[in-house]
């Protein structure tokens, strides 16, 4: 009885989540929204969830959080500001970043150099998406230049949504969960009744 209800219950959270995920892309959060810096600095990324932020500039700043585990990788962390905020910070002003980007998939060893996010004005695109607390050491960014805020963006930079596919398998998979499940159950007892 127990288990039954489980197995209908994931069907039915992955045809949801398949369903939201597939609709969201095509119409919704998921689909790519193009800002430059300076909109996101006047109005913010509203509800988008897959974003493109272009002139923005890159402080050469950043932080790496080593990995907690084996299993765990390293996230680099690094601010990303405007035009006006840069020569804001370079005159020794504190400012709030537009937002704070942040990645797993880069060379460690960058470090070594110091060079992991050379100063430079380029595009971000990813996902606006919170870090894992236990990784988030944005208020470890230097003091006289960025101000930390809770109402600060995160962007998994180089991140997309899950391809269009994968949402659909989640939906057919949901679904045929729970009727293959229902299927054996149905008949396992026809055939007990014709025994």
């Amino acid at each position: 009885m127990w288990f039954r209800i489980i197995v209908m219950l994931a069907g039915i959270v992955f045809f949801i989540t398949g369903c939201n995920s597939l609709i969201s892309q095509f119409f919704g959060t998921h689909k790519l929204r193009t800002f430059t810096a300076e909109e996101v600095a006047e109005k913010g990324v509203g509800d988008a969830d897959f974003v493109e932020i272009s002139n923005v500039w890159l402080t050469g700043d950043y932080l790496i959080v080593p990995p907690r585990t084996s299993a765990d990788r390293a996230v680099l962390i690094y601010p990303a500001v405007t035009q006006a905020q840069l020569a804001l910070i370079d005159s020794g002003a504190v400012v709030a970043p537009l937002f704070i980007a942040w990645t797993r998939d880069f060379d460690a060893s960058c470090d070594n150099e110091q060079n992991c996010i050379p100063r430079q004005q380029l595009s971000v695109r990813g996902v606006v998406r919170e870090m894992n607390p236990s990784k988030n050491r944005a208020n470890l960014l230097p003091a006289e230049h960025y101000h930390i805020t809770g109402e600060l963006k995160y962007v998994e930079a180089g991140r997309a949504p899950l391809p269009w596919y994968w949402n659909l398998l989640m939906m057919v998979g949901g679904i045929g969960l729970a009727v293959f499940y229902e299927y054996r159950k149905t008949l396992a007892r026809r055939r007990g009744e014709s025994a």
